[in-house]
């Protein structure tokens, strides 16, 4: 699996590199410095470096560095389209994203949701103090919900409403309206997996 993520990943360097590198930060809300060809983007409220000439991204504070299948998401934000738009402050579920989202639903709730509900579905606090930790913002979404700035102009919102002995606990994932014009519906979808795993606190780390 990681190899495909990593021929995914040059693909996607691909694309980048062919775009105004001055353009796309601008769309994007990154910075370009043009003498170093590296951008600067914030990712999850951190800010990260993509040097465009050795094709790696890492975190500016640590050097860290993501795995493949988190860097295609990365790089997709900025490259994907030339769409010069505002981010949206309307939401949609998963299934209602155009070009895919309802084919990958299923997936997406069996290996994303299904888990979020079977640790939390009754640990509300849990939920919470995970969400908290990530940098999530409390919005009106389940019982508890939290938004997620993932890149400047993409958001993603997680709501759970808790379970008792009357009512199956559930979750709802939602993305920004427009995200289409951001990213890839399968990046989209890779991204609301990434941080289901992040609230999950699973181990997503890993070098190329």
């Amino acid at each position: 699996m990681e190899t495909n993520y990593k021929v995914a990943y040059e693909h996607e360097w691909k694309v980048l590199k062919s775009r105004d590198l001055n353009d796309v930060a601008k769309r994007r809300v990154a910075i370009y410095d043009q003498e170093k060809n590296q951008i600067r983007l914030k990712f999850l409220n951190n800010d990260y470096i993509l040097d465009c000439n050795e094709e790696t991204i890492v975190r500016e504070k640590d050097g860290f560095v993501h795995s493949a299948e988190t860097s295609v998401i990365i790089l997709n934000y900025l490259g994907y389209t030339e769409i010069d738009a505002e981010k949206s402050d309307k939401w949609i579920s998963m299934k209602e994203i155009p070009n895919g989202g309802m084919q990958f639903f299923p997936a997406f709730y069996k290996n994303t949701v299904i888990h979020l509900i079977n640790k939390y579905g009754y640990d509300l606090d849990g939920f919470e103090q995970s969400c908290l930790e990530l940098g999530g913002i409390p919005c009106n979404v389940g019982d508890k919900g939290f938004e997620f700035e993932v890149f400047p102009k993409v958001s993603v919102r997680v709501g759970l409403w808790e379970g008792d002995d009357e009512i199956a606990p559930g979750v709802n994932v939602l993305f920004n309206k427009d995200v289409q014009n951001f990213m890839h519906v399968e990046a989209a979808i890779g991204m609301g997996m990434y941080i289901g795993k992040r609230i999950l606190k699973k181990e997503i780390s890993g070098l190329l």
